[in-house]
């Protein structure tokens, strides 16, 4: 009797757990959760066990944006049961920051920026100082940075800035000697390394005055260094100007800019024909005739930038958009070839005028940033005529483009999809320079240099 009343218990208590649990199959840790924003945020996590199934049996509704605070919702949904979590996003924590002692001479702008070394919050946030220092006293003194977002989350972390009056001028590194290429305009101050122990970047003005680019030997010239303090150290330097065979040399370099295009196709294999190699300036202007670069740099022709877009109001509009459309080019070229290019020639030269009308004075800036920043601009004394128009006649390209005035001739044309009279021309043009006895040559950085006039 005992044994069926403990079977009936049991059966009875099987029977109610069961209708609880198929009421409510889903038991969850939480029905509303706090989480802290930018950090990581599983909703499963909140799971505690699904009667008759898994957690991966659960559907999920509902988003949560961990870069914004806000209340958000979320709906667990298993079979034909759901539950709605309440998931409050906030932002209690202070920034991360790291920061580091500071030794700056007198003539320092400091700014609460210059002791972090790392900061970073989920929020927008500033960094200020609790005080500001005692800009003019010379020695040590106590500071605290401060990081603060925009929720008044704040972390603080203490500095010291040691400020001193720099006497010491800045140091040259040992230079055995400089060196460039015969007939180049390479930045020589690039080769000086000066360092100095407070200004991190000090000046080199060099006087090469004394220094004949054209002729091969060894000059001395003199170098001034400067810190921002004032401080001055002069140095005399020894510059050898290395020969460069083809400057002694009848040469032509014929460059080809604007495409690639269907035209660079027939180019090519004149070319080829001739054994003779070219420079082709490239666009990024047709995707469906890449493959001509690529062609034309294993064939072994230099492939300089032209430009991605040509859009003169784009990229003369600064020195940072000609940059960064100069950068765009140069990743294509790399895409497609596998290197990077070093040489350049400016959309109209570096003599254009129409760049004016989007920044006045751009050019002379470019022009001499290009050189710093590693690269050699090329324009040309010998122009085709092709500029002119589509339908430029090919006895007139001939004629513009054979010229004897030159030893060194930068030829410049156009291999754009419009351009059927150059390729046209091109073999006559290229016989005339073979029987005057000119050798025919890629440019490279160390290429005889053809510049232009500034003129903006």
């Amino acid at each position: 009797m005992k044994r069926k009343l403990y079977g009936i218990v049991v059966a009875t208590v099987y029977i109610l757990f069961g209708v609880y649990f198929y009421r409510d199959p889903m038991i969850l840790k939480n029905t509303s959760l706090t989480v802290e924003m930018g950090s990581h945020f599983d909703p499963y996590d909140n799971i505690q066990n699904i009667v008759f199934g898994t957690k991966k049996d659960v559907d999920i509704k509902g988003e949560v944006d961990l870069k914004k605070p806000g209340d958000y919702v979320i709906t667990y949904v298993f079979k034909d049961k759901s539950k709605s979590v309440n998931v409050a996003v906030r932002d209690t924590q202070g920034p991360h920051l790291e920061v580091a002692d500071k030794k700056f001479d007198l003539n320092t702008k400091i700014r609460p920026e210059c002791f972090v070394t790392k900061v970073s919050d989920a929020s927008e946030f500033e960094v200020s100082f609790e005080k500001k220092p005692d800009l003019d006293r010379v020695g040590e003194q106590k500071l605290k940075i401060v990081a603060k977002d925009i929720y008044g989350n704040s972390t603080e972390k203490d500095v010291v800035l040691n400020r001193i009056q720099d006497k010491k001028p800045p140091v040259f590194p040992k230079i055995d000697k400089l060196k460039v290429m015969q007939g180049t305009s390479e930045d020589i101050s690039s080769q000086i390394k000066v360092k100095d122990d407070l200004d991190p970047e000090p000046k080199v003005k060099i006087d090469t005055s004394s220094l004949d680019i054209f002729t091969p030997g060894l000059y001395t010239i003199t170098a001034k260094a400067s810190d921002r303090s004032g401080n001055d150290k002069d140095q005399s330097l020894e510059v050898e100007v290395v020969p460069n065979p083809e400057y002694s040399e009848k040469v032509v370099y014929l460059t080809f800019d604007d495409g690639p295009s269907e035209n660079t196709k027939e180019v090519l294999d004149i070319l080829k024909k001739h054994k003779v190699k070219a420079t082709f300036f490239v666009t990024g202007h047709d995707e469906n005739h890449r493959e001509y670069i690529k062609e034309a740099y294993d064939q072994g022709h230099a492939i300089g930038l032209h430009s991605y877009t040509h859009d003169y109001a784009k990229i003369y509009s600064s020195t940072d958009a000609y940059f960064a459309d100069l950068d765009a080019v140069n990743d294509m070229v790399e895409e497609i070839t596998g290197q990077r290019s070093d040489i350049l020639r400016f959309p109209g030269g570096s003599s254009n005028r129409v760049s004016a009308n989007y920044n006045k004075g751009i050019m002379s800036q470019l022009t001499d940033r290009v050189i710093k920043e590693g690269y050699q601009y090329f324009d040309w004394n010998v122009s085709s005529g092709d500029a002119e128009g589509n339908d430029v006649p090919k006895d007139r390209i001939i004629e513009l483009s054979c010229t004897d005035a030159y030893d060194h001739v930068n030829l410049l044309f156009h291999d754009s999809s419009p351009k059927d009279s150059t390729v046209a021309a091109l073999d006559t043009i290229i016989q005339y320079y073979k029987d005057k006895g000119y050798k025919f040559y890629p440019l490279t950085k160390d290429s005889y240099i053809c510049h232009h006039s500034t003129v903006n």
